[in-house]
C-alpha cells in the first residue's frame, strides 16, 4: 500500500474518507481502498476473496484511481451505492418533462454525477404553446433555470453540480445559446453546439444555412455568419465549445440508441439514461527503466481495472429505475489515464513533439486492445451486455461492455495518484497555483523539474525567477533539451495541443476531454482555425481557452500567490520551503532546505537528492 502524498491525503480527507456525524475523519486511504475492493468483489459469485485482493492491490498501490463517485461513495454505510461519474438525461417539450428531468438531475447531482443534455428538442423562445395559448420561454431560459437549480445541490457532498448543454446548430435559438455566456454567468453549465457535416460542407463553400424546428425552416442565414458569431463568443468568454454529432453517432456501439450528448466534460458521449463509470490508469507508474513503458504492468492492471468497474455496475444503486435499466443495457465504463505529462518526462520526450505524440498514441492502443480484450474473456465467464445482439459487434466480437477506453480530465485524483499532469493534459507550469473548491489553494514547483536540473548547480537567484515567472523558458543555465520537455500547457501551440488529442482519440471507444490553450492575443480566427483542425483530424468534440477569456482555477507563477509582506521576503533555497504548499513526492518527504525531494535514506537520515542536506 502506497503513502499518499501530501496534497493526496488532502482530498482524500475532504472528498473521500467516511466522516462520523460531526464531520470528522474517521477512515484511512487504506481502510478506504478495501471499502472499494470489498464492496466490487462483492459482485463476484466467486472467489470474492481472490478479487477483493487484486482489486485492493492495484488501487492501493496507485496503479489505478477510481473517479470521483466511487470514492464518495461505494461501500459507504450512510449514502447510497452510486458509481457513475457521467450522465446524460433527455428532456422533451412540455412542461412537466422540463421539470421532471430537472428533479431527477438534481438526483444524480446528489449522488455525484454530472450530467448532459441536448435541448435541441425544445421550442425556441416565442412559439406559441397550444395549451395555454402563450409564448414559450425557450431553451435559453430553460438554461438558467437548471443553472439556477445546480447551484442549490452538491455532488455527493463534495462538488456543485456540473452540466454539459449542447444545442444543434440548425436551431431557431443557436444564435441566443451562442451567446449566452458573454456576459458572464451560467457558471455550473459547458456550453457546446452540436455541429453536422452537412453545417461544415455549407461552411467549406460559403453556403447559406437553415435553421428550422420540427422540420419546419424558421430562417436562413449564411453558414458563414453563424460561424462568426460561434467563434466569437469562444474567444470572448470559452464557451461554446463545438461537439460534432455526426462522429459521436458513427462511433455509437448501439446505434439504435441515438447519441447527441455527452456528460460535462465531453468525453463521455451517452444515450439518454445511460451512465458510465470511469477510473484513471496511472501513467507516473507505468516507466520502467530508462523511462520506457512498462507494457506489462499496463496490460495486467488495464484487465483488472476492467473487472473492477464492471462489477461496480452491478454492485451500484443508481438514483433512478429508468437509469439502472439503460446502464446496465450497454455496461459502459471509460478507463483513461493521468500523467502522460510525467511519463513523457520520465522518458524524455517533449509533449509537442512528434515522438512525443507517438508515445501517447501507442500508449492508449494497449489500453484499448488490452481492454478489449479483458471485457471479451468477462464475455466468456459472464455474458455480453443485454444489448449486444444489436450492437456493431455482433455476432463476432463477444464483449462485456459496449465501451471500455474515455480520457477524462482526472482533477481530484490526479492529486491522489501523485501526478503532475492531469489526464491528456502538459503540465500547468513549473511553478503555479491552483484553487480548489475543497482543500483550498494548492501551490506547486514542479518536483519533476527540480529532479532534471539538479546537476545543474542553479544559483539561488535562479530558482527564484523560475518560481516567480512559473516557468523555465528562457532562463539561463537551463538546457535547452529540459526547457524543451517542460513547458506548460500555455507554452505549448494550439495546434500541437489538437494533434496529440487526435493521436489519443483514434484509440479512444468514446471521447477525449482536452482544453486547447491559445496566448491572450489570439484572435477570432485563431479560434476558427482550432475549431476547423479539429474536425479535418476526426475529433468529437473541442474546447477552447483563451488566456484572459474568464477566470480560470491556475495561476501561473509565485508572484501571484504572495501577500504584500511577503513579496520582500528574501527568495533562497529555504524560502522555497515556504512557499510551496506540496511537491508531489511519492513518499510525501520534503526537504526543510531547499524544498526538493528527500528520498534517499541512510542509517536513520534522510538526504536530499537535490541539496545533499541530511534529517536525521
Amino acid at each position: 500500500m502506497r503513502r499518499l502524498s501530501r496534497p493526496g491525503q488532502k482530498v482524500f480527507d475532504a472528498r473521500y474518507a467516511q466522516k462520523d456525524d460531526s464531520g470528522n475523519v474517521i477512515e484511512t486511504f487504506e481502510k478506504a481502498v478495501m471499502r472499494l475492493a470489498r464492496t466490487a468483489a462483492g459482485a463476484e459469485k466467486r472467489d470474492q476473496k481472490k478479487w477483493e485482493k487484486i482489486f485492493g492491490n492495484i488501487i492501493g498501490e496507485l496503479l489505478f484511481i477510481p473517479s470521483t463517485p466511487i470514492w464518495a461513495n461505494m461501500g459507504k454505510t450512510d449514502r447510497p451505492w452510486q458509481p457513475g461519474a457521467c450522465f446524460v438525461l433527455a428532456v422533451k417539450d412540455t412542461l412537466e418533462s422540463m421539470y421532471d428531468t430537472l428533479k431527477d438531475t438534481a438526483l444524480v447531482f446528489k449522488s455525484g454525477g454530472g450530467v448532459g443534455f441536448n435541448f435541441s428538442a425544445i421550442r425556441p423562445k416565442g412559439d406559441l404553446v397550444s395549451t395555454t395559448k402563450g409564448q414559450a420561454s425557450g431553451v435559453v431560459e430553460l438554461i438558467r433555470l437548471y443553472d439556477a437549480s445546480a447551484n442549490m445541490v452538491k455532488q455527493g457532498g463534495v462538488r456543485r453540480g456540473a452540466i454539459m448543454g449542447i444545442l444543434n446548430i440548425n436551431h431557431p435559438e443557436i444564435i441566443d445559446f451562442v451567446q449566452a455566456k458573454t456576459g458572464g454567468g451560467l457558471t455550473n453549465f459547458n456550453l457546446s453546439v452540436g455541429v453536422t457535416d452537412d453545417f461544415m460542407v455549407a461552411l467549406e463553400n460559403d453556403l447559406p444555412w437553415q435553421l428550422l424546428f420540427k422540420s419546419e425552416v424558421r430562417r436562413g442565414m449564411p453558414a458563414r455568419r453563424l460561424w462568426e458569431l460561434i467563434i466569437g463568443a469562444a474567444h470572448s468568454c470559452g464557451d461554446p465549445g463545438v461537439v460534432f454529432l455526426d462522429r459521436l453517432q458513427g462511433d455509437n456501439p448501439v446505434p439504435q440508441n441515438q447519441i447527441n450528448a455527452t456528460n460535462p466534460c465531453g468525453e463521455q458521449p451517452l444515450s439518454p439514461g445511460e451512465s458510465c463509470l470511469l477510473g484513471s490508469i496511472n501513467l507516473a507508474r507505468m516507466s520502467a527503466a530508462g523511462g520506457m513503458l512498462d507494457e506489462q504492468l499496463l496490460s495486467d492492471t488495464i484487465a483488472v481495472a476492467v473487472r473492477f468497474l464492471d462489477d461496480l455496475i452491478d454492485a451500484a444503486v443508481y438514483p433512478l429505475p429508468f437509469i439502472t435499466r439503460a446502464t446496465r443495457a450497454t455496461r459502459k465504463i471509460g478507463i483513461g489515464f493521468t500523467g502522460l505529462a510525467d511519463a513523457l518526462i520520465k522518458a524524455g520526450l517533449a509533449y509537442d513533439s512528434l515522438e512525443g505524440r507517438e508515445f501517447a498514441g501507442k500508449t492508449t492502443r494497449l489500453m484499448q486492445q488490452a481492454a478489449h480484450t479483458a471485457s471479451a474473456k468477462l464475455a466468456e465467464e459472464k455474458g455480453c451486455f443485454p444489448l449486444w445482439e444489436k450492437s456493431i459487434f455482433y455476432p463476432e466480437q463477444r464483449r462485456r461492455n459496449a465501451a471500455c477506453i474515455t480520457i477524462a480530465p482526472t482533477g481530484s485524483i490526479t492529486a491522489m495518484a501523485g501526478c503532475e499532469g492531469y489526464g491528456i493534459e502538459p503540465i500547468f507550469a513549473v511553478a503555479y497555483t491552483k484553487a480548489t473548491d475543497v482543500v483550498g489553494d494548492l501551490k506547486i514547483f514542479s518536483p519533476l523539474f527540480l529532479e532534471a536540473v539538479k546537476e545543474c548547480n542553479l544559483p539561488a537567484e535562479t530558482l527564484a525567477a523560475i518560481a516567480e515567472k512559473g516557468s523555465c523558458q528562457g532562463i539561463e543555465g537551463i538546457p535547452e533539451e529540459i526547457a524543451g520537455i517542460f513547458k506548460g500547457a500555455r507554452e505549448i501551440k494550439p495546434m500541437n495541443h489538437l494533434h496529440m488529442q487526435a493521436a489519443v482519440q483514434k484509440y479512444v471507444d468514446n471521447a477525449v476531454s482536452k482544453t486547447i490553450n491559445l496566448p491572450e492575443d489570439a484572435s477570432v480566427d485563431d479560434i476558427g482555425a482550432c475549431f476547423k483542425t479539429a474536425f479535418a483530424l476526426g475529433l468529437k468534440g473541442v474546447t477552447v481557452f483563451r488566456e484572459g477569456s474568464k477566470k480560470g482555477p491556475v495561476t501561473v507563477g509565485r508572484a501571484a500567490a504572495l501577500t504584500a509582506d511577503e513579496s520582500n521576503m528574501e527568495f533562497d533555497r529555504r524560502s522555497i520551503n515556504s512557499w510551496p504548499d506540496q511537491l508531489y513526492i511519492e513518499d510525501g518527504q520534503i526537504c526543510g532546505a531547499c524544498g526538493g525531494a528527500s528520498i534517499e535514506r541512510a542509517e536513520g537520515c534522510i538526504i536530499c537528492k537535490y541539496c545533499g542536506a541530511a534529517g536525521c
